[in-house]
């Protein structure tokens, strides 16, 4: 029968032709695995970090712009009327007319101005006659003062009888305008003050507009602005504020503004709506929309530095097209991030893909 030798296990394992310890082979087998994880983690961590292009703010000198909306009005318009019940003998004119200073309106018949004076003139003649007559007397300072309202009245009528506007009967236009409307007729008897003929004066008009209440800091008389009609959106019309209204609109958080603008092309009707930018030249740091979290309330931006991006609060003064004033928060020379931001999260690394320059 043969026979059987007990042998030990061996410590060692042939590889390739060569005897390696167990040991070695195994410590190898570890190492090799853990650099390959640091591999794909570190590849993992590089492909997660994201990239970001920046923006270099810097200051500027800009044109800020305070909108609001508004309606077109004349800047100067008259009432035609006449203080005494008349009857009007013809009309001249029709709305849509064009009147010179001088042109005839409206002719009236006198008859009962020119009865009112000669009433007047006797009730002059009258008190001077009693004063006359109670001089040196205790009823005299009363008879004086009866005599000073006859006369004043008398004297109020004759200045109606030789006013500008009311030539040879007939009431004229005291300067060069536009009939927008006619209240009576030929044969009519006006009342006393009626409101007869409107002229309009169209060669410079009026933007009355509603800006928000948040920037009643940043309006002035004289401010330039550019006024834009809604049924024109290609016209842009040069004007300034002529008056800032110091007190807000009813039902809502505005305050009127009022803005003259040249006419002379007639191209803006009265009643017409518009909206109007207001210019407000200043030097501040601007930087793009796109940079800017939540702009209407707790803005917000992603400062990057040395490779990672930090949140920080912003103050936003106001928004020249796709471009964001910052009035605080960050720095002239500061780099926000651009791209991705909405994503970000604070102190989180990032590569940096670009870095624009103001222009």
């Amino acid at each position: 029968a043969g026979t059987y030798a007990y042998r030990p296990p061996s410590n060692t394992v042939s590889v390739f032709g060569r005897q390696y310890s167990r040991a070695v082979i195994i410590l190898s087998v570890v190492c090799l695995a853990a650099v390959v994880f640091a591999g794909f983690f570190l590849a993992y961590r590089y492909l997660k970090t994201p990239s970001v292009a920046l923006y270099q703010a810097k200051a500027q000198n800009v044109n800020r712009s305070v909108g609001g909306s508004g309606i077109i009005y004349p800047q100067q318009q008259l009432v035609i009327s006449f203080p005494l019940v008349e009857r009007v003998t013809s009309v001249s004119v029709k709305p849509g007319d064009v009147v010179k200073p001088n042109q005839a309106l409206i002719q009236l018949d006198l008859t009962q101005l020119d009865a009112t004076i000669k009433q007047a003139s006797d009730n002059v003649a009258a008190a001077q006659t009693y004063l006359n007559s109670v001089a040196g007397t205790v009823q005299a300072p009363a008879a004086q003062a009866q005599l000073d309202r006859a006369n004043a009245s008398y004297n109020s009528l004759i200045a109606q009888r030789n006013s500008p506007t009311l030539q040879n009967g007939a009431l004229v236009s005291p300067l060069q305008g536009i009939v927008t409307e006619v209240n009576v007729n030929p044969g009519e008897v006006a009342a006393a003050n009626a409101p007869l003929v409107t002229l309009q004066v169209q060669s410079t008009v009026v933007a009355r507009v509603q800006i928000p209440l948040a920037y009643v800091n940043q309006v002035y008389p004289n401010q330039a602005a550019v006024v834009t009609p809604s049924a024109l959106p290609n016209l842009n019309l040069d004007g300034k504020v002529i008056s800032v209204i110091p007190q807000a609109s009813q039902n809502a958080d505005t305050f009127e503004v009022w803005i003259s603008l040249p006419n002379d092309k007639k191209e803006l009707l009265p009643g017409m709506s518009t909206f109007a930018r207001l210019q407000e030249p200043l030097h501040a740091i601007v930087i793009p929309r796109l940079a800017v979290l939540n702009p209407d309330q707790n803005s917000a931006v992603f400062l990057v530095r040395d490779g990672h991006a930090y949140e920080k609060q912003v103050q936003i003064g106001g928004y020249i097209g796709n471009n964001v004033i910052i009035e605080g928060g960050i720095s002239d020379g500061d780099t926000v991030a651009v791209t991705g931001v909405d994503t970000l999260q604070n102190g989180q690394a990032v590569k940096v893909l670009s870095v624009e320059q103001p222009h």
